[in-house]
Order: C-alpha cells, then sequence, then structure tokens
C-alpha cells in the first residue's frame, strides 16, 4: 500500500482540532484541499476515520488506532529526513528565496516559519524584491526559489506552486461619486487620477496594460513604493488605485472604498524555480514540503 505521508499530516490536524476548516487554516491551505486528503486516505484504508455527523468531527474507534500509528510513522520519518541532511553536511545550508515585498498579506513568514518547525537544521533567508528584479535573479542563479505572481512566468520555463489567490479591486474615496457601488467596470475610471506602485514592480505594468486592454491609458498621478501611502493618498481624494484585495484587506484603512470589478481578475502568488536549474537538496526539501499548501485552481483559499 502506497501510503502518503502528507495525507498523514492533514489526518492528524484534523484530529487535533476536530475540524476541517480549522485544520485547514492551520496548515495554510483550504478545506477542500484537507478534505480531499482524508478522503484519499480512507479509500487507501477502506475504513472511515471520521465521524461527520456532529459539528465537530470525531475520531471513529478505527481512526484512534490510525493516528497512534501516524503519529509515529511522521514522526520517524522527520528524524530519518534530519539524519540524513546531517550526516550529508546540510545542517549549515543556507538556503536564500527570493520574495515580493507583500510576504505577510499572503502569509509567507508562516510557511517558512512551519518549514522551519520541521527542519530546524536549515538556516532559511526571505530577501524582499520586486517583480521584475526577481525574474533576472532567478535567471541569474541568485535564488534557487521565489516567491512571486504566477501571471508574470512563462511557464515553459519556470515550475510552479500556488499557494494563494487574490483579485484587483478599486480603491477610492468615500466621496467619490462611485462609493455607493457594490462592483464596477474598470473603464468607467477613465477619467481619473491613478496612483500606482512603481514603475519596477510587477503590478505598474499589469494594471497599466489592464487598463489599455478596456480602452484607456490610465493619468498616473503618483508612483510610490508603499501601499499604505497610496491608500492615505487616495482617503485624501487625490486620485484612485487599483491593487489587490488582500493588500487592502490588511491594512485596513478608514475613508475609502473597497469596489470589487464585474469583470473578477485574479493572480496567484507561487512559490516558483527555473526549470533549468537542478535544486539542491535544501531547495528540493523545502519545495515537496511547500507542495501540501498548493491549491487547486478551483481552489480559493482561506481567509
Amino acid at each position: 500500500m502506497n501510503m502518503n505521508t502528507e495525507s498523514l499530516k492533514y489526518f492528524i490536524e484534523v484530529a487535533k482540532v476536530e475540524n476541517f476548516t480549522e485544520a485547514a487554516e492551520n496548515l495554510f491551505t483550504t478545506q477542500s484541499v484537507v478534505s480531499k486528503h482524508i478522503i484519499a486516505l480512507e479509500k487507501k484504508l477502506n475504513l472511515q476515520l471520521f465521524d461527520r455527523s456532529r459539528r465537530k468531527v470525531q475520531l471513529t474507534d478505527q481512526g484512534r488506532i490510525v493516528l497512534k500509528f501516524a503519529e509515529k510513522i511522521l514522526s520517524d520519518y522527520d528524524d530519518m529526513v534530519e539524519e540524513l541532511l546531517e550526516y550529508g553536511h546540510y545542517s549549515k545550508t543556507v538556503l536564500s528565496i527570493g520574495s515580493i515585498p507583500v510576504m505577510a498579506q499572503y502569509r509567507i513568514p508562516d510557511v517558512v516559519a512551519d518549514f522551519n518547525k520541521h527542519y530546524p537544521s536549515f538556516s532559511i533567508n526571505v530577501d524582499e524584491v520586486e517583480g521584475h528584479d526577481l525574474l533576472d535573479a532567478l535567471g541569474n542563479r541568485e535564488y534557487e526559489l521565489a516567491f512571486m505572481r504566477k501571471e508574470s512566468l512563462d511557464e515553459n520555463k519556470f515550475s510552479t506552486i500556488s499557494l494563494r489567490r487574490d483579485f484587483f479591486v478599486a480603491i477610492v474615496s468615500t466621496s467619490h461619486p462611485l462609493a455607493d457601488r457594490s462592483e464596477i467596470s474598470l473603464r468607467e475610471l477613465e477619467g481619473d487620477n491613478f496612483l500606482f506602485l512603481n514603475k519596477g514592480t510587477l503590478l505598474y505594468s499589469y494594471c497599466y496594460e489592464l487598463c489599455q486592454k478596456v480602452g484607456f491609458n490610465p493619468h498616473i498621478v503618483h508612483t510610490g513604493t508603499r501601499i499604505e501611502n497610496i491608500l492615505e493618498l487616495v482617503a485624501n481624494n487625490m486620485g484612485v488605485s487599483l491593487l489587490m484585495n488582500e493588500h487592502v484587506s490588511y491594512l485596513n484603512k478608514e475613508n475609502i472604498k473597497v469596489i470589487p470589478f464585474k469583470e473578477t481578475i485574479f493572480s496567484h502568488v507561487a512559490l516558483v524555480h527555473s526549470k533549468k536549474m537542478r535544486l539542491s537538496i535544501p531547495a528540493l526539501t523545502f519545495w515537496n514540503y511547500i507542495k501540501k499548501f498548493e491549491i487547486t485552481p478551483c481552489d480559493v483559499p482561506a481567509d
């Protein structure tokens, strides 16, 4: 029987918190991903692990037996990996990873910290780098791995693990003529002044191209590196902005209105690496570990 250790991790977490949604949040993934792993494990074992008839799921008698051995299997597996890493002289290896600056909004520090708990032998540096520069850094092999937006990549050249899905929203002041609308079309902002992130960011290029696609060139009156400054300018009626929903939700700024677009425009944040580069043992270990957080195209990440 081919037993997937990742499925055991999901099973143990659900057993611990007795709730699929809470388990998904703790594992930085979605409820549907957790459910898929549990169902797959139940099919392999040909038994029911949880009683799902109550608000809090509870282990069945057979599930309690599986839990006892699952915890031992994972403990032995982690000990094996740790010992092999030390034997291979990887214990002092520093793994450098590039990341777009908005790490906190997408819970990237949580994911990295979770990895460090399981593999304390590794030393991990995560550098904040703008998207355009990240592409060059990956090409120049400055980083083996990077957290960045998937839309900016040629997927013939890069492998990806999608971690979070976000979408563009319009940011206007509460006194803007469109502020009472539940959704708008991007074209309705044609006559406004725009406040964008710097030209060195992928979001600048992406937002500019989005405006062009609907038929106008945005009149940009400000570019900057800090999203909170852009929101402050919007709140003071200096213009409007196009930002990702997670950016604005994280900062929770007053005197602005966040309006979704009728034409939903998604963006995926992913862990990526160049297909031309053979990953080192530390990078490959990190890559394989992060796979458990991957979302499928139909999944919506937990808040």
